[in-house]
């Protein structure tokens, strides 16, 4: 699983995604759903429930919907770290659920 670093006002974060849920359909899916770990010196700072659309997955990279897993996650990933970094320049480090 990708994991990112990021600083934010001096004090350093470590993003650390959990393993991906899909709901369980027979089309293709619409949704997925993960939790990202905040950790800050190694303890968990807050945990972001992550949900990311298909829409959103299709305009980063399209090719990815259809591509193994291994291709579609850094996608889902950077997705939901983009967000998360922001609510931590807003200051918000407490649990709470992102959709991007």
């Amino acid at each position: 699983m990708t994991q990112r670093r990021v600083e934010v006002e001096g004090r350093q974060f470590e993003l650390d995604p959990q393993p991906l849920r899909t709901s369980l359909s027979e089309g293709p899916t619409m949704l997925w759903g993960f939790e990202v770990r905040v950790l800050s010196d190694g303890e968990v700072v807050g945990v972001k429930t992550c949900f990311v659309g298909r829409v959103s997955v299709q305009f980063r990279d399209a090719s990815v919907l259809d591509a193994p897993i291994d291709q579609l996650l850094p996608v889902l990933h950077e997705l939901a770290f983009e967000k998360i970094e922001g609510r931590l320049r807003e200051g918000e480090l407490e649990d709470e659920i992102i959709f991007a």
